[in-house]
């Protein structure tokens, strides 16, 4: 049995499969997906169904999943009749910046009862995950712990927009005995020198595992068992941010 952590799929529903055939995933392994599972890339809901039906894949809320949930009434009126749905300034961005149109395309094309599962299953996943491998505690969440400056402070009174939505430095992590491992903000981002792979910081026991697959990067994975990286080309054409 071994435990993998990936993060930021953003859709990338064929690197994600490739993947699995590449650590040779199986019945007897765990896997933690980092948040961020739809918008931007070309399958979202292929995913979702993925890990909603593989009991030993693990899913931690990105912004973009809770962005996704917060819209999705307002998904449901579309569906019922196109065009009726009060849409706000958020549901536009959402849709166009943020790359939901995708998901939102996805999402009004299959069945009624996927949604409602998919709605129900999505408000009961967690906003981090406190795992033990091989004797090393790890704190995985999506975006960090904002500027939570105290090792003593738990988890559970970070708010929810921290966890969700705040940039960290590349040293960014307050507990000495713990390795926090998030997504969220793209390893090439950081600077060149990381341009699709992982970071592992050198002060501070912090990991930055979005590699940018949906902007043309990698899709990047860690086994915790070892800490070997994996990584799959991205099949996305790669987009440079100035």
């Amino acid at each position: 049995m071994s435990v993998y952590v990936i993060s930021d799929l953003h859709g990338c529903a064929d690197e994600f499969e490739k993947m699995l055939e590449l650590i040779r995933f199986s019945n007897y392994d765990e896997l933690y997906i980092v948040g961020d599972v739809c918008d931007r890339g070309r399958d979202p809901m292929r995913i979702y169904q993925m890990i909603m039906n593989t009991p030993n894949m693990h899913m931690i809320m990105g912004n973009h999943d809770a962005w996704f949930l917060q819209l999705m009434d307002t998904l449901f009126a579309e569906k019922r009749e196109a065009g009726s749905a009060y849409k706000t300034l958020d549901f536009y961005q959402w849709l166009g910046p943020n790359g939901g149109f995708v998901t939102a395309d996805a999402f009004l094309s299959i069945p009624w009862p996927s949604c409602y599962d998919l709605k129900t299953w999505l408000e009961v996943q967690p906003l981090y995950a406190q795992i033990s491998v091989m004797g090393r505690s790890f704190l995985l969440v999506h975006a960090g712990l904002g500027d939570l400056p105290q090792s003593g402070v738990p988890v559970s009174a970070v708010s929810t927009h921290d966890l969700l939505w705040t940039h960290i430095p590349v040293e960014a992590n307050p507990y000495r005995d713990v390795t926090m491992i998030t997504g969220h903000q793209p390893t090439f981002t950081y600077g060149e020198e990381y341009e699709g792979r992982i970071i592992t910081g050198e002060k501070t026991k912090t990991i930055h595992i979005d590699c940018g697959c949906v902007f043309g990067r990698t899709l990047g994975c860690l086994r915790l068992d070892d800490m070997q990286e994996f990584y799959i080309p991205s099949g996305y054409k790669k987009l440079i941010f100035r």
